[in-house]
């Protein structure tokens, strides 16, 4: 018969099972309720909340929805003791969250955002206006020339345009202008250098004069590459081409800056040259229909 003694000692060590498990959930638990205190705030009762609601960006707002429902299921999860399945369902809140703001962000940070994409669109533009334009040179006096020097002016304009947006704070249009002038410089550009193959034969009063040219020449091609690859994206075996031919042209100008310095300038624009053909090379492989010169040495 069991005695009153061993029923006290049973009832004791249940009762200290129970304590120690109770001990063992307790930080777990204490966790849990901590980051959901945290998520229900971000999710029903926080400024980004409320300015991802009013955001009216469809994907933000549906990362908030999913958020909401993710705490939801972890407050059920922590209510059935499964404070392992409700940390998860937080942190996958926590992140839902994180990506909604990224959509919406506030206005300081979209403001710098902005102000970042014209400074980036405003040299962008710049440096292909001066490639369009010394590129459309070569059809001075023909109607595909006229044509270049209409969109060459309309792009100068779409600048001064977005310099006055961006004074007066209208960024979200300064940023568009700009865009819109970038896309008609590439789509020009890329007709200009595409449209016939380029017979080299222009004369020079001297050796000097004809060096000068090939390194105006040069430079106007090398700053039109890292453009191109920003706007047209080319895949990564191309840029892998676009890399080596770039360093091509660098040892070429080296070698044209040597010989220049030693006073051997017809063989310092011959070098110049060669260099050039490696940035047409490069560009072409970018995306652009650059034509070879003929006639160039």
């Amino acid at each position: 018969m069991t005695s009153a003694r061993d029923v006290a000692a049973g009832v004791a060590a249940l009762a200290c099972a129970a304590a120690l498990a109770q001990g063992t959930d307790a930080p777990e638990r204490r966790a849990v309720e901590q980051k959901e205190a945290l998520v229900r705030r971000l999710v029903f009762d926080s400024p980004a909340e409320q300015r991802i609601a009013a955001s009216g960006n469809e994907k933000a707002i549906a990362e908030l929805g999913r958020a909401r429902a993710q705490h939801a299921r972890a407050k059920a999860l922590a209510e059935v003791g499964d404070y392992v399945g409700a940390q998860v369902e937080l942190d996958a809140a926590m992140g839902s969250i994180g990506r909604a703001r990224s959509l919406a962000p506030d206005a300081a940070a979209r403001a710098a955002g902005l102000r970042a994409r014209y400074s980036e669109l405003q040299r962008t533009v710049d440096t292909l206006a001066r490639s369009y334009e010394a590129h459309a040179a070569r059809l001075q006096g023909t109607g595909a020339g006229m044509a270049a020097q209409a969109r060459l002016a309309a792009a100068r304009a779409a600048q001064e345009e977005a310099r006055g947006l961006a004074a007066t704070e209208h960024l979200d249009g300064a940023v568009r202008t700009l865009e819109k002038a970038e896309r008609e410089l590439m789509a020009g550009l890329n007709a200009t250098l595409g449209a016939t193959t380029i017979h080299y034969a222009k004369s020079f009063a001297d050796a000097r004069e004809e060096y000068d040219h090939e390194r105006a020449r040069n430079r106007s091609y090398r700053e039109l590459v890292p453009v191109a690859v920003a706007q047209l994206k080319p895949r990564r075996e191309a840029v892998a081409l676009i890399d080596r031919y770039v360093a091509a042209n660098a040892r070429s100008v080296e070698s044209a800056e040597a010989h220049a310095a030693a006073g051997r300038l017809p063989e310092a624009a011959d070098a110049l040259r060669a260099g050039t053909n490696q940035l047409q090379a490069a560009l072409a492989a970018a995306g652009l229909a650059v034509p070879r010169d003929i006639g160039a040495n």
